[in-house]
């Protein structure tokens, strides 16, 4: 519909003049009375009352100097106390009701934390240029959120407040906030007649989990990520480790022991699924596996080649994550009060089978892998690569407390983190990248688990991780009596002699020979014809030309 011009006053001069008689003024009525005229024209545009005309004056004023206003630029510009303040809440609330303020956040609820605990808002750009143009007000339609857009969001607020230091009131004030702006969800008003905030709160992070991973949720590190407070932390692990919190109560949540001391998994009971998704329940009750989880069930048997040395690394690895020997290994070390986490590195050339190697073992001890591809968790926004670093061994660990196995934790082409770090810090980005580092540092100091890196790093390695890792293996270039033996397994069809040949004459890595198989079968399919020898070796040529003679050397990700 088109907008009309029919505003008889210019709306930003009546804003101005009621802003400039109001600031210092500790809202006098004198000063109102003389300003009547002028709030009441207001208040009649923005559909308010005056009280609110008011307060969108200095909101709006302030905004052009400060973008974001909190109660504390409020009490500053009025002259206020801090206690004479309070009498603004509820209309700043109608404001934000009315769509005429908004809480500075894509999703309505983001803060500038202060000391009083209250939410930073901002005119929304619609209402500004509406106000600007001198047109009627029309207020941006809300989006509303569904039951899973919602859980998300709030779980959102708690990995904020773990991250940014905010207090655990303030994360509680902007789940009410929020779950005021989405009261057309029937099942919040629900949870709010039944339960307090806090419980609430950790309802709905148990609820997201279980969307995201299919797994229970972590009771310690989920408490670490609501609760700043120690005292308050531990008040509430008692009332749920000894079931006395209303969410057993109401047969909302259960409790099972972890794998490790002190360890607990908190779940939602079909009851409490049943409730949040309604005819769905049931097909969110089955096993959900995160996409980044690898089954062992899923990895196919690969026919993997060694020399000696290495061989007989990869079989004791292999042999030490058998389950009764991994067992009876983390037993043994927690006597001795030394680490019970398996760490390894796999260092070396590239396409040398590093990776392979790992989905091998996962295979043969019956250990599903979860896979961190270190690019995809590099962030451009400064801040937020440590954040997902950190959120992975979160969720490896709420993977551990759901696996009958200890699951493998993999992070693939790993040399961005394990290079040498930069004592300048001559930017943002070397601080980010040894904030990475020292987080990983300080999580395997205390690893638990199964950790692989792989990476082609060969002499730039971080010395502090070499302590860290209980196995460092080499990957060097195969021997030759290896090399002949990947050709025959590749291609059983050449001769024993020619498989000799080229493993002699081409110094190729275990992917640059299975590219070469590639590039055979492919020529088979266009021909009908096997490539005879000569044309073997003419791929081998190829990619030895592509690779570069000192491709070997090179460090990077492949």
């Amino acid at each position: 519909m088109e907008i009309t011009n029919d505003i008889d006053f210019n709306v930003v001069h009546t804003i101005v003049q009621i802003a400039k008689r109001l600031e210092k003024s500790k809202l006098n009525n004198s000063v109102i009375e003389d300003i009547k005229e002028l709030i009441e024209q207001l208040s009649k545009y923005l559909s308010t009352t005056s009280e609110q005309a008011m307060l969108f004056s200095i909101i709006f004023a302030l905004q052009a100097k400060i973008n974001v206003i909190d109660l504390r630029d409020l009490i500053k510009f009025l002259d206020i106390s801090y206690i004479e303040s309070l009498n603004l809440k509820s209309d700043i609330d109608k404001l934000i009701e009315k769509s005429l303020i908004e809480i500075d956040d894509e999703n309505g609820v983001k803060f500038r934390k202060s000391k009083y605990g209250k939410s930073s808002f901002l005119i929304p750009d619609n209402i500004s240029d509406q106000v600007y143009a001198n047109q009627p007000i029309q207020s941006k339609e809300h989006e509303f959120l569904d039951i899973y857009g919602f859980v998300k969001t709030v779980s959102g607020f708690i990995e904020k407040r773990k991250y940014e230091n905010i207090d655990t009131k303030d994360l509680f004030f902007m789940v009410e906030e929020f779950e005021t702006r989405n009261e057309h969800l029937s099942k919040i008003s629900l949870l709010k007649s039944k339960f307090i905030c806090s419980d609430r709160t950790l309802l709905y992070e148990m609820f997201d989990d279980f969307l995201n991973y299919g797994m229970p949720s972590n009771l310690n590190i989920t408490l670490n990520s609501m609760f700043d407070k120690p005292r308050e932390r531990r008040v509430m692990f008692r009332s749920l480790t000894e079931k006395t919190n209303k969410l057993f109560e109401l047969d909302y949540i259960e409790l099972s022991n972890g794998r490790f001391a002190n360890d607990f998994n908190l779940m939602l009971t079909n009851k409490a699924i049943e409730f949040f998704l309604g005819e769905d329940a049931e097909l969110f009750k089955r096993n959900k596996t995160a996409k980044n989880v690898i089954s062992h069930n899923d990895i196919t048997n690969k026919d993997l080649f060694y020399d000696e040395k290495l061989g007989k690394e990869i079989e004791f690895l292999t042999q030490s994550l058998m389950e009764e020997n991994f067992c009876t290994l983390q037993d043994r070390l927690s006597n001795m009060n030394l680490i019970k986490g398996v760490s390894a590195i796999f260092y070396g050339l590239p396409g040398g089978g590093k990776t392979a190697s790992v989905f091998s073992i996962a295979k043969q001890t019956g250990r599903d892998i979860m896979k961190v591809e270190i690019q995809e968790s590099k962030s451009m926004w400064f801040g937020e690569s440590e954040k997902k670093i950190a959120e992975i061994f979160s969720n490896y660990q709420r993977l551990c407390s759901n696996s009958k196995k200890t699951p493998i934790l993999l992070f693939n082409e790993a040399d961005g983190i394990l290079s040498k770090r930069n004592d300048n810090q001559l930017s943002s980005v070397d601080q980010t990248e040894n904030s990475i580092q020292n987080i990983i540092l300080e999580a395997l100091e205390q690893f638990e688990g199964i950790a692989f890196f792989t990476t082609n790093l060969q002499g730039n390695l971080d010395s502090a991780y070499e302590r860290r890792f209980l196995f460092k293996v080499k990957f060097d270039s195969p021997s030759t009596d290896v090399k002949a033996k990947i050709w025959l397994n590749k291609m059983p069809w050449i001769e024993p002699v020619f498989a000799m040949t080229l493993a002699a004459e081409f110094p190729l890595s275990g992917g640059e020979i299975d590219n070469i198989v590639r590039k055979v079968t492919m020529k088979e399919v266009l021909t009908g014809v096997r490539p005879d020898n000569s044309a073997i070796i003419e791929f081998c040529q190829c990619e030895k030309l592509l690779s570069g003679s000192n491709s070997h050397n090179r460090v990077g990700f492949i």
